[in-house]
């Protein structure tokens, strides 16, 4: 599956990342990369990789503190799997992307959008967040809208918004402002730089409690954070994996909830067929 035509926004975005920090995080994913080669399960040397992309939303966090977020969840699936278990952190979309389309790693932890791209290339879903991922247009009161505020289309938001807004006919491409993060897209609204947003579901009702902005349209609700596992893998690990996700002890989730944006509360069994609204969506056959 090509996902090329994402890819301009995010170089747009990485030209404006502080160059020390970008610098340091390349090195880093660099090194990461080349643990995979030489300790990936998959590749019969018998180390275990997870690895972790938090989405486009997420904060930036410094890689070290990020693993120490993600290590109590990579501990638990070492205990269960009798396997050393790294936690790889990656914080660009062509990265993770690049890691799944050549099977480097073991096991995924990424949101819906890199899911349904995962199983394309045989990982399987296994558990995904609690809670849904839900989210709407809202709009200025009483304005004619001429221009959108949205997230990239990398992100869950951004698919589910573009394919909404596509859907109804709601504005042209030109129209749409696209930023990083919901809380971009909410200054757009507050600064009256848009007269409408694509916001997750809580953001967007405590909009709405202002008083200033409506409902407009709702985006469809789909799985959000997902693991996966690779298909080779399943029969021997699947099972164990989503038995020790599915009981995670409540401090590794607290852990886990430091580095991802959305909340966690706890995971869920889920299957490929749960994606099925998304992958239409987007445009992708499972």
């Amino acid at each position: 599956m090509d996902f090329s035509f994402w890819r301009p926004a995010l170089r747009t975005r990485m030209l404006f990342v502080n160059r020390r920090f970008f610098l340091r995080t390349l090195v880093a994913t660099t090194m990461f990369a080349n643990q995979s080669a030489k300790a990936l399960l998959l590749s019969g040397h018998g180390d275990v990789i997870i690895s972790i992309y938090p989405g486009t939303g997420a904060k930036e966090i410094d890689l070290q503190l990020f693993k120490i977020y993600t290590q109590p969840m990579a501990t638990a699936l070492a205990s269960t799997m009798g396997k050393k278990v790294y936690a790889e952190p990656y914080r660009s979309f062509s990265l993770i992307e690049s890691v799944i389309s050549n099977n480097r790693t073991d096991i995924l932890f990424v949101p819906p959008i890199v899911a349904i791209h995962a199983m394309q290339y045989g990982y399987q879903p296994l558990v995904r967040v609690r809670d849904l991922a839900t989210g709407m247009l809202v709009r200025r009161k009483g304005q004619t809208v001429t221009s959108i505020g949205i997230t990239e289309p990398d992100s869950w938001l951004g698919a589910m918004g573009q394919n909404v807004i596509a859907e109804r006919k709601l504005a042209t491409s030109a129209m749409l402002q696209t930023v990083k993060t919901q809380d971009a897209v909410a200054f757009l609204l507050e600064q009256k730089a848009v007269q409408a947003g694509v916001l997750r579901t809580e953001k967007a009702n405590r909009m709405i409690a202002t008083g200033e902005y409506e409902a407009w349209y709702p985006l469809p609700a789909s799985p959000d954070f997902t693991v996966l596992i690779h298909d080779k893998l399943a029969a021997s690990y699947a099972e164990s994996v989503r038995k020790t996700l599915l009981s995670l002890p409540a401090a590794a989730v607290d852990s886990l909830q430091k580095a991802i944006h959305v909340p966690v509360n706890q995971f869920v069994s889920c299957g490929k067929q749960d994606y099925a609204v998304l992958a239409q969506a987007i445009g992708v056959k499972l």
